[in-house]
């Protein structure tokens, strides 16, 4: 019996940090690492109560796994459009920092993507002022500049800490 040895390749695709991507709006990717990730999912919109009073870019709160969590409308804490609250379901990132949970809904889940941290670019003079607190960087990810945001400063954002 014969064995057949492959050769080792490395390509970008298997190697490098992996993140989760997905759109803020119809122009503006982003990603988070998967690190601080807990899971994506589909949420139908009947599972959110909503607590009046709140902050706009508060949606409500939802029942996972027997946790109580907040989800929040990250296209709108970042300057953006707003989620639409009409809308059927929710596509919503799990993020986790220091123990501490966090829903954010999005336009769109787009998978898991892999680069290399060396890859990013800084912020600073990029961006809207504004929006670079929330920023670890950005890449070039197939043609398309992808926001590499920062799950630490979304979940202390003085909308969620207030």
């Amino acid at each position: 019996m014969s064995s057949t040895t492959l050769p080792k390749r490395r390509s970008t695709r298997t190697t490098g940090e992996m993140f989760l991507r997905f759109q803020l709006d119809s122009q503006t990717s982003a990603v988070v690492p998967m690190l601080q990730t807990q899971e994506a999912i589909v949420l139908p919109a009947g599972r959110v109560s909503v607590i009046p009073n709140l902050p706009s870019p508060v949606l409500g709160l939802f029942n996972r796994r027997n946790t109580l969590l907040w989800l929040v409308d990250l296209p709108e804490i970042l300057g953006l459009e707003p989620i639409d609250r009409h809308a059927h379901s929710y596509d919503i990132a799990l993020l986790k920092v220091n123990q501490i949970p966090l829903a954010v809904a999005v336009r769109s889940i787009q998978g898991v993507v892999r680069f290399a941290p060396e890859q990013i670019q800084s912020p600073i003079g990029s961006f809207n002022p504004a929006f670079t607190p929330y920023l670890r960087g950005w890449i070039l990810q197939e043609r398309e500049l992808v926001l590499v945001l920062d799950p630490e400063a979304i979940i202390q954002n003085k909308v969620l800490t207030d």
